[in-house]
């Protein structure tokens, strides 16, 4: 019999996206985790804090994963191609991974500078687009705030199955076209 080697924290995480990705958020366990690795659940513990310790970490890393796939979606884009990038790629990403895309919402603790840090990526791919349009800092956050709340809506819609009949794909890109046109206006209000 081969020797098994030791475990990590990676290890963990990469079990517990595994768990995520096949049976979703409330699924997330110790015991779905560990069984995942072939251990016992307190071998866990060597590892992560406990189930809060164990959901921290994931959302940490799904958050760092989805920030990356947004910020990588805006570079050397501006105006109307960012925010279609953007669009998309947020789309993709949420609805590809459900699971992930509802642990990257999950609150971040007053004291959690590591996971503060992960958001960031995302907040900064959307002041990026925003900042195509030369909007002012306070209507950029107005805009950031709209933009990022309609991506979510109809991510989550669209997970939940209750967009109803039709084709989702018009429906986004009219959506992304509503976005553009007042992210557009919102621009020329400011001078």
């Amino acid at each position: 019999m081969a020797r098994k080697r030791g475990l990590t924290s990676d290890d963990v995480v990469a079990a517990g996206l595994a768990v995520l990705d096949d049976t979703g958020i409330d699924a997330v366990s110790l015991a779905a985790v560990a069984g995942r690795l072939d251990v016992r659940p307190p071998s866990l513990y060597a590892h992560v804090d406990g189930l809060a310790g164990l959901r921290r970490d994931l959302a940490h890393a799904t958050t760092v994963e989805f920030g990356e796939v947004l910020r990588d979606s805006v570079l050397g884009r501006s105006g109307p191609d960012a925010v279609r990038s953007f669009a998309d790629a947020y789309r993709r990403w949420a609805t590809g991974f459900p699971g992930r895309y509802e642990m990257t919402l999950l609150p971040i603790a007053a004291d959690d500078e590591e996971r503060r840090a992960g958001a960031r990526l995302a907040l900064g791919a959307i002041q990026a687009v925003i900042r195509g349009f030369g909007i002012d800092d306070d209507h950029a956050v107005l805009a950031g705030r709209s933009l990022r709340s309609a991506m979510d809506g109809f991510s989550r819609l669209e997970n939940a199955d209750n967009m109803g009949r039709g084709d989702h794909d018009a429906d986004f890109a009219f959506l992304v076209d509503l976005l553009i046109d007042g992210i557009s206006q919102a621009g020329t209000q400011v001078a």
